[in-house]
Parts: structure tokens; sequence; C-alpha cells
């Protein structure tokens, strides 16, 4: 997901692969190291990164407990397994999140996991986003759609080289935390905010990933990108309001694509609100593709 202010790139905040460096006030989108450069206006972007139903299970992990954050459980019932846990750390919504296929959703293991988070005291659910198949069963169970993604994808293998961010990037550490999650709630609405647990999930999801910030005295922007195999997820970024206008989300997009290809990925999802036009256009604008089907959000009462 992400929730930036896309600008003109500016010297020193890319270069061509290989740390060749971009002199000069550019005014110029390079996403990639071929097909020239392209101009392109401020956009406002916002999403969270679920991945569609056939990659689910490629992307789960387990997560440990630690004294900061709450681990989401893992639930077996049957052949469907689940992450659940609280969303944006309410105790009476709980958070729902399909790991294996669609097809394991059947009638009986909703009505199970229904009950089992009753149990628990939650009174609502909010699945994470899900492919259309997963959204079938769970849209017969009584579940309704809370919101829906345009989920978007780009062909790293045929991509080419790509431009390079330089040394504008550092890795995240645990004393970014506070600031990380300030820049998170001031580029998302209240739905999509992550809390310091939602923050680790984003991180721990898939068996690889890579958390950082733009180098500055203070946090001003991060993101989050996850490798699951062949596939790579731009799962988080966010630049905060007072430094929109800088080129730093195109710097942390650049860094997230680079590391992906490195890490031998042929894939990489990011997906985002379907009205919020200028995320779509930055997106696009750095090869992605929009695809065909949207992910969606689910809300169920349980009471």
């Amino acid at each position: 997901m992400s929730g930036c202010i896309e600008e003109p790139l500016q010297a020193g905040h890319g270069g061509q692969r290989g740390r060749q460096s971009l002199t000069g006030r550019q005014s110029l989108t390079r996403c990639h190291g071929r097909g020239g450069a392209r101009r392109r206006s401020p956009a406002r972007s916002g999403s969270y990164l679920a991945p569609p139903d056939r990659l689910m299970g490629a992307r789960i992990v387990a997560m440990h407990a630690t004294s900061e954050f709450v681990a989401l459980t893992s639930v077996r019932i049957g052949s469907a397994r689940f992450r659940v846990g609280s969303w944006q750390g309410r105790n009476d919504v709980a958070y729902l999140a399909p790991v294996t296929a669609a097809s394991t959703l059947t009638p009986p293991v909703l009505a199970s996991v229904r009950d089992r988070l009753l149990h628990q005291g939650f009174k609502s659910v909010i699945t994470a986003a899900v492919g259309p198949p997963a959204r079938h069963w769970l849209v017969d169970d009584g579940f309704s759609i809370r919101s829906e993604l345009t989920a978007l994808s780009l062909d790293l293998e045929a991509s080419g080289g790509l431009e390079h961010p330089g040394g504008r990037t550092r890795r995240a550490r645990r004393r970014d935390l506070d600031g990380v999650l300030r820049v998170d709630a001031g580029a998302f609405g209240p739905f999509w905010q992550l809390d310091a647990e939602g923050l680790h999930e984003a991180r721990t999801a898939t068996p690889s990933s890579r958390w950082r910030v733009i180098r500055s005295p203070e946090v001003t922007a991060y993101s989050i990108t996850g490798r699951a195999g062949p596939t790579g997820y731009l799962q988080r970024l966010a630049v905060a309001t007072r430094s929109q206008g800088l080129g730093l989300g195109t710097i942390l997009v650049l860094d997230a694509l680079n590391w992906l290809q490195r890490r031998g990925a042929q894939t990489a999802l990011v997906n985002t609100p379907p009205d919020n036009e200028r995320a779509l256009a930055l997106y696009q604008r750095c090869g992605f593709r929009v695809e065909p089907d949207r992910l969606a959000v689910l809300h169920r009462d349980l009471t």
C-alpha cells in the first residue's frame, strides 16, 4: 500500500543502474533505464497490498510474538488455514487473512472461523484484501465488500535496467518506528492506517522483506517491500505531507524495484484504490499494468 506524493526528481535523487548519478534539478520520472524519461505532475498514492489468491500461500510465514507486537495466530480448520488477530488493535473487530486456496473456504469452514472469533469476544471481522475466488466464497457466507483495490503488476524481467536511487535510502531501524507510524498516519485515512502490529505484519508477511527510510535527520518517507519466490510486493509506501514535492516517493519505488531485481523476482505487484487516479498514473508510468480483477476487503458482523 502506498500513501505518498510523487514529484519531480531533484539532484541526487536517482541514478542509472551502476550508480551513475543524475545531476541538476530534473522534472522527470525515470523509472526505467530504457524508453526515456517522462514528465509528470504530483500524484498522491494510497493502497494496501495483498496478493491474489494464487499467490497467497507463498507469501505467508510464521510470525513470532515479541514484547512490542502481538503475533497473528495461525488457525487451521480442515484443509483451510488463516491468520487471525485484532484489526488495528481493536478488541471488538477481528482481522482475518485466508492463507490457503479459495476452494478451502467452504461454508462449514467459514462458520467455524466465525464461531471461533465470536467466542474470542469479537463482534465483527474485516478480511485481508482477497481476489475474486475468495471473495465469491466470502460473499456467499454473508460478508459484504468494504473496499476494493486495483491491482497492478510489473514484469521485472522485461523491464531491463532500472534507475538506481543511489544512497538516498537506508535500512529502517527500531528507533525509526515512532517516526514511521507518524508518517503513515498522516499519509492514510483511518481505515488504512497501520499501528505497530500492522506494520510488523507487513514486514513479516513474506519470507524476505526490505524496510527502508529516506536518509534525513527525521523520518520523512518509508517503504516496505516483500518477496516470496519469484513475486515481489510493494507492501507499503508513505511520504510525510511536509516532505511532498521532493521526489521521495519515486526514490522509494526505485529502491524497491532494484532490490526485487537483485533478488531474482520476476514480477512486482502493488495496489491502490480504483478512484486514486494519480497513484494509478504513477505506477503505470513506472511500468506497472492494471490487472483485470480487483482485490476486495470484506466485512461481516459476527453477532
